[in-house]
């Protein structure tokens, strides 16, 4: 197959915007290793990239791992966990005496 030199190469995102590939993981299988490490930022991006910030029991269904599972990833981590509860979205306040 001839190679086409007039397209351009592809450009790699910047690395605050690249998402983590998610790691196939069967329910009950141990993680070490490279794929812990995988599987580990992976739950991380889940949890802190904007804008998904999926709450942890939402990585759970999505990952088929426990709620102590994702937990304890995540403060082996040290990740900051937020509070529990809906987060009010930042920069935006609603007024409800202001509704009719």
């Amino acid at each position: 197959m001839p190679n086409d030199t007039n397209s351009p190469a592809p450009q790699a995102a910047p690395a605050a915007a690249q998402k983590v590939p998610p790691v196939k993981v069967k329910p009950g299988q141990r993680l070490t290793g490279e794929r812990k490490q995988r599987f580990t930022a992976y739950v991380i991006s889940l949890y802190s990239s904007e804008p998904e910030r999926m709450a942890i029991r939402a990585i759970c269904e999505k990952t088929g791992r426990s709620y102590g599972n994702i937990h304890r990833i995540l403060t082996d981590a040290k990740v900051p966990m937020r509070n529990r509860g809906y987060q009010k979205p930042s920069g935006r306040e609603v007024h409800h005496d202001d509704v009719e």
